[in-house]
């Protein structure tokens, strides 16, 4: 198995600030903290939630299994987060006509008007993120993540 095309090069001095998955995390967290306060400002709704109600869609039902999928969240945060969501009124659950064990899961009224005001902004926030970027940046940044991806995907990495 090939590791990499180009392997970067580390030692005992590389600042931290440098170290690829580091920087991820930083980026990450950061971004994380603007889109709740954002949301919270624009929506009053949670990250946690509006992850949640765009795995579902606005007229869409899903299932927990597949929004835990979609969002990649552990099974037992996306359970509280639900039943935040259930007791705020925005989204319902329903028994699964084909299979008992299932619950589908889809917006209310009031989460649908939320996710309808929300969805725009988010965009809005999406295209002010972007425009930092060039057109180049943005198509090397993606597809440098893809690369990402895969690589992280690969469990057969050993040192």
């Amino acid at each position: 198995m090939t590791i990499a095309k180009h392997p970067a090069e580390f030692d005992d001095d590389t600042p931290i600030q440098e170290v690829l998955t580091w920087r991820i995390h930083q980026v990450h967290s950061k971004l994380n903290v603007h889109a709740s306060k954002f949301l919270e400002r624009t929506s009053g709704i949670a990250l946690a939630q509006w992850r949640i109600m765009l795995s579902i869609g606005p007229e869409g039902s899903t299932t927990h299994s597949e929004i835990c999928r979609y969002i990649a969240v552990d099974k037992g945060q996306l359970s509280r987060s639900l039943k935040g969501m259930i007791e705020e009124g925005l989204v319902k659950t329903e028994n699964d006509e084909h299979d008992q064990r299932q619950q589908n899961i889809s917006l209310t009224r009031k989460g649908r008007r939320i996710f309808r005001k929300t969805l725009p902004l988010m965009r809005q926030r999406q295209s002010f993120l972007v425009g930092a970027l060039s057109k180049t940046e943005h198509k090397a940044i993606f597809s440098a993540l893809n690369k990402l991806e895969l690589a992280a995907e690969n469990h057969e990495f050993l040192p």
